[in-house]
């Protein structure tokens, strides 16, 4: 496992935007702009089940994300890494209102539809490089 850096740390704690890269079953690359979390020295990553997301976690847990600052595009970060584990119920549902809290300064989730089952998903590092 990568440790994750004061830097790391700092731009997960932020009101970043990341980019998650999945593998599609065809062994294509799918990626999705998402919110993240720190927890425990991991990337937590909420989504509804139904999504390309959770099929692909499915079957390949390997991932990566990226990002860069907007005002300075030349600070940037990837991190590769693998999830180590899921869980739906009280807690996803309580991890993507705590996201839209950092996001969005609303304490439950906005656009949360009937029936959607949240998922949340903890990705461990394991190669992190930035600039």
């Amino acid at each position: 496992m990568a440790e994750l850096t004061d830097d790391v740390r700092q731009a997960l704690e932020g009101k970043q935007f990341w980019s998650l890269a999945t593998i599609n079953p065809d062994g294509t690359p799918q990626n999705t702009v998402v919110w993240v979390q720190e927890r425990d020295g991991k990337i937590l990553v909420n989504t509804a089940l139904g999504r390309k997301k959770p099929r692909n976690l499915e079957q390949n847990p390997n991932v990566a994300l990226a990002w860069f600052d907007c005002e300075n595009p030349y600070k940037a970060m990837s991190i590769q890494g693998r999830v180590v584990d899921s869980y739906t119920g009280d807690q996803a549902e309580a991890d993507i209102d705590s996201a839209a809290k950092k996001y969005l300064d609303k304490d439950e989730y906005p656009w949360r539809q009937e029936g959607e089952q949240r998922i949340s998903y903890l990705i461990e590092p394991t190669h992190i490089s930035g600039h």
